[in-house]
């Protein structure tokens, strides 16, 4: 495989990790409904990831290469995991926070990687789109880091107030 063809298998990735984390996101806003800030915020990152995947698929076929089937169908399936995998819990809103930051910044981290990929084979209009992408999952992982302490508060009353 050469740097070109890893690069494409690199995007792949971020385009699977990209769908998976929709159908994620999809159950956490959800979950959200009685948060109206919080639900409004991961809506829009719906809005935004679903664009970042096609953001990504273009990149994709920029290159010449094609959408992996595989990856794609195997993302699925783990998003449809991850979303359930806490029901049902009095602290859903607090496992989702964490979920969400760590998941964002498994997704910086990507993106970063992906942006110096695309630095090094000349790539830079990719570079740019990529940046882009990276900007809208840091604003997410801020918005998540600013509300996890008040889950974090909501659930620890609930809890208590259930012990009463």
């Amino acid at each position: 495989m050469d740097a070109r063809e890893q690069f494409i298998s690199w995007l792949n990735d971020a385009y699977s990790m990209e769908k998976s984390l929709e159908e994620t996101l999809e159950r956490h806003a959800k979950d959200a409904e009685g948060e109206p800030e919080v639900h409004a915020r991961i809506t829009r990152h719906i809005d935004e990831t679903r664009s970042q995947a096609e953001t990504v698929q273009g990149c994709i076929e920029s290159m010449g290469g094609k959408v992996s089937k595989v990856k794609s169908a195997l993302s699925g399936m783990m998003g449809a995991a991850q979303g359930m995998s806490n029901k049902p819990a009095s602290d859903t809103m607090v496992k989702n926070a964490i979920s969400d930051y760590a998941a964002e910044h498994f997704e910086i981290a990507s993106y970063r990687a992906l942006i110096e990929s695309a630095h090094a084979l000349g790539e830079e209009q990719i570079a740019l789109k990529l940046t882009s992408i990276l900007h809208q999952e840091e604003d997410m992982a801020r918005f998540l880091e600013e509300k996890l302490p008040e889950a974090v508060r909501g659930a620890l009353s609930s809890a208590q107030s259930s012990q009463r």
